[in-house]
């Protein structure tokens, strides 16, 4: 075996952890995406509300706005 064959396969062996790695993390992706729960209307405003606090505030605003001059 020479120095040229030991890199060659240092390189396969390299080749093949990263293959195995990105295989099992589209798994664990996968798997995350089957066993969370599907997002309710009330996790989608949650995370609107985190997003753009001052935006979700105003809106709340007239919403109410609007319900109080019913």
């Amino acid at each position: 075996m020479t120095n040229d064959d030991t890199i060659a396969t240092a390189g396969s062996a390299e080749q093949r952890i990263d293959s195995a790695t990105d295989a099992i993390r589209g798994m664990s992706h996968d798997l995350a995406k089957e066993v969370a729960p599907p997002l309710t209307w009330l996790d989608r405003v949650s995370a609107a509300a985190r997003e753009a606090p001052i935006q979700s505030l105003a809106i709340a605003f007239l919403i109410g706005i609007l319900l109080a001059r019913r």
